[in-house]
């Protein structure tokens, strides 16, 4: 039997609708740039959600992933073969 590993995604739109500002300025310690670097404040983290939204993004992977699309998320990777 194949197993499926799919990653986590953030929704765009549930944060810029839903989130106050403290909500941002605490998101803003465990969300990362894609550098891996931290964003500065709140409003720095909300002008990147906002950029990704333009760009029609609906959603944004959480860690890493190679088969990713911005509108349904991580599309799935294939583990291999268990018994």
């Amino acid at each position: 039997m194949t197993t499926r590993k799919v990653h986590l995604c953030q929704s765009i739109k549930g944060p810029l609708m839903n989130w106050t500002k403290r909500d941002w300025k605490a998101a803003r310690m465990w969300i990362t740039k894609p550098d891996g670097s931290k964003y500065l404040t709140g409003d720095d983290l909300k002008a990147a959600f906002l950029e990704e939204l333009s760009k029609g993004h609906e959603v944004v992977p959480i860690g890493d992933c190679d088969n990713f699309d911005y509108e349904h998320g991580c599309m799935g990777h294939l583990i291999g073969d268990k018994p």
